[in-house]
């Protein structure tokens, strides 16, 4: 990380004791005592004990960190090196102390077992199923020879198999045909509501089932009973809503695209400082993007910057998902994606900071939302959704989840912009206009929301300029 004659300028400090004011300064309440004496160790590694200290470079930090380990230990060696982290600020800048925590980080974190791609998790959901069934459940994945037309996506087949699995179970435990049946499909799904099972969900088990009894074992069956249990739950759905969707989840998509520019520019204060600065401006920049862009988490999880997210002339950004990564019928996602071009200027110019002086503190990937564990692994859909729900959780005091963040964009489009409900559908990806429809309910809601936010925050001016 290269430190400009600026920079390293403010760390002209001439004696120990200048140190320890100005680490006062920069880091209250932090006892400077241990600090100061790592600086020295370093220093006489070095063989260079003078003030100002010189300012090191990458090989020198790693060189020091695996002397160090060599001599006393992996765990100790990290300990003395993040003390040196700690006063970096002060004698050589903050890109120094940003360089010191990448050496650390590439220290502690081992690669690791790659995740098993979403056709590995199907094929080992399938192989808990008859050996009978399994073959003819295979060939449904895309990467299986044969028309694409009627392929299922790996995720569809995955839900399926398992959906089949624990009805193979039930029906033995509980001495029934695996062949369903209304009275069977009612039972079933009684005892799934018993369990704390959604209508919903439900719903979506049977017809699982259904649609998979179909491919595995008798491609011609029908049953009227469990095509109206199916529907029945079906109603029970529409009339009792979707559980994880409460009024109090009405927050907002500039609310929580507000948010996140708030913790961008508290990240910003901070400065390169090291991982724990980088991980905030990451989640301040995934609240503002989710707002901004609104798609489901699996398409979230697959931007990368010059792959699917490209920096234009200023406010410009345009992003481009593969239809592989979006919620619609297999036989289309070759055909179909995701091309947009956003004109935001605040998002711009966080994107902008954040390759340049945030992101590479991280690895040296280009994933938008990589994983603080795993070194160059992005955040898994899964992850990216907790995250989210936790960031809301605590700054909001709301648990908001990346659907519900969509949910709330289409209600706003409805609401703000000219003819909105017409254009609600394309922002967040529904065809369904029934489907949408459901963004229209909480428009009373969303404008007291709205408005209670406008009369408390007022006017915002967020920084576009990183701090070094």
């Amino acid at each position: 990380m290269r430190v400009t004659k600026s920079q390293s300028g403010r760390a002209a400090l001439c004696s120990s004791e200048e140190f320890r004011e100005a680490f006062g300064r920069d880091r209250p309440g932090v006892d400077p005592g241990p600090v100061l004496r790592s600086v020295r160790g370093f220093s006489e590694w070095r063989g260079d004990v003078r003030w100002p200290m010189p300012v090191p470079d990458r090989t020198e930090i790693s060189g020091y960190l695996g002397a160090l380990s060599a001599r006393l230990g992996t765990e100790y060696a990290a300990s003395e090196l993040a003390y040196v982290q700690l006063g970096a600020p002060v004698l050589w800048g903050v890109p120094v102390a940003g360089m010191i925590g990448q050496v650390l980080r590439q220290s502690r974190c081992t690669p690791k077992v790659g995740a098993k791609s979403i056709d590995e998790r199907a094929r080992s959901a399938i192989s808990s199923l008859p050996e009978e069934w399994q073959g003819k459940l295979i060939a449904k994945l895309i990467s299986e020879p044969g028309p694409h037309s009627e392929k299922w996506s790996a995720n569809h087949v995955q839900a399926v198999a398992h959906a089949l699995t624990r009805w193979r179970r039930a029906s033995a435990i509980f001495g029934r045909e695996v062949p369903p049946s209304g009275t069977s499909f009612n039972v079933y799904a009684t005892d799934l509501r018993a369990d704390g099972v959604s209508d919903r969900s439900v719903s979506d088990y049977l017809s699982r089932i259904l649609s998979g009894f179909r491919v595995v074992a008798d491609p011609g069956f029908q049953s009227a009973g469990c095509d109206h249990v199916i529907a029945r739950h079906d109603a029970l759905a529409k009339v009792a809503g979707r559980p994880t969707k409460t009024g109090a989840q009405i927050v907002g998509a500039s609310t929580i695209f507000d948010l996140g520019v708030d913790l961008m520019a508290a990240a910003r204060e901070n400065g390169l400082r090291g991982l724990h600065v980088a991980r905030d401006f990451r989640n301040g920049l995934l609240l503002s993007f989710a707002a901004a862009l609104p798609q489901r988490a699996r398409a979230l999880s697959h931007l990368a910057m010059g792959t699917t997210v490209f920096l234009l002339e200023k406010p410009h950004v345009h992003v481009v998902l593969p239809g592989r990564v979006l919620k619609m019928r297999e036989a289309k996602k070759r055909f179909a994606g995701y091309d947009k071009v956003l004109i935001n200027p605040v998002l711009w110019s966080a994107l902008d900071d954040y390759q340049r002086g945030f992101r590479p503190l991280f690895d040296d990937g280009p994933a938008l939302f990589p994983s603080v564990i795993d070194m160059g692994a992005a955040i898994t859909s899964a992850q990216l959704g907790r995250l989210v729900g936790d960031l809301t959780c605590k700054h909001l005091g709301v648990r908001v989840s990346i659907h519900r963040v969509r949910d709330n964009a289409a209600t706003e489009a409805s609401e703000e912009i000219q003819s909105g409900g017409y254009l609600a559908p394309a922002l967040i990806g529904n065809k369904s206009a029934a489907t949408t429809m459901d963004s229209y309910d909480h428009a009373q809601g969303m404008r007291a929301a709205r408005d209670h936010g406008a009369r408390i925050a007022g006017l915002r001016s967020s920084p576009t300029t990183l701090r070094v």
